[in-house]
């Protein structure tokens, strides 16, 4: 009975001392243990917000879109494409008559609407960035905020033009969608007033 008593004591002891050992993990909404990343996985593209990702990407966006623009002149008709693009045209006028606010440009044959407000539509940017792909993300969510925050921080680092534009040259260096020879979703990354 002694021994019986003694290992019992032993064995409660030794389970006392290996479960202080023990880290309570905590659990998310679904009951799942929350499991702490590591500095290399909290670095990863997939476990960032779209905003973080956005600053971290912005200056390697730039330079692609500086390296890899192409000149709008040089598209042949009939092209389907979203790129970084750069032109030279006249201001046609501000518009500010919708939710969207976007400055109006004539370059050669096409009637260009740069998107310059506070809501800006479409993935040109994200998708002209030859750095951007889509399996570095964590999901189709995550990807498609990107986008916003792309196109926000894009508008927040561009000259905002006003009325008195209208009239005079200006350079740009946009991302644009093509579809059938019309030029949608243009988001400018760089509008310089003046010619070449």
């Amino acid at each position: 009975m002694f021994k019986n008593a003694v290992f019992k004591i032993l064995f409660l002891s030794a389970m006392t001392i290996s479960l202080a050992g023990c880290h309570v993990v905590d659990l998310d909404e679904n009951g799942k243990p929350i499991i702490p990343m590591s500095a290399a996985e909290a670095g990863l593209l997939k476990n960032m917000t779209p905003e973080a990702i956005s600053e971290k990407l912005w200056p390697l966006v730039k330079k692609d879109a500086r390296d890899n623009a192409v000149e709008l002149s040089s598209i042949k008709k009939d092209t389907s494409l979203v790129s970084f693009v750069r032109f030279q045209g006249v201001v046609s006028r501000l518009d500010e008559s919708v939710i969207k606010k976007s400055l109006i440009i004539k370059s050669g044959d096409y009637d260009i609407e740069l998107q310059i407000g506070s809501i800006i539509k479409g993935n040109s940017i994200r998708d002209s960035a030859s750095i951007i792909s889509f399996d570095k993300f964590k999901n189709q969510i995550q990807f498609a905020q990107l986008s916003k925050a792309l196109n926000k921080k894009s508008i927040s680092q561009v000259i905002q033009p006003d009325a008195s534009w209208a009239g005079k040259t200006v350079n740009v260096l946009a991302a644009v969608t093509i579809n059938n020879n019309k030029i949608t979703y243009a988001v400018p990354l760089e509008i310089k007033e003046g010619g070449l």
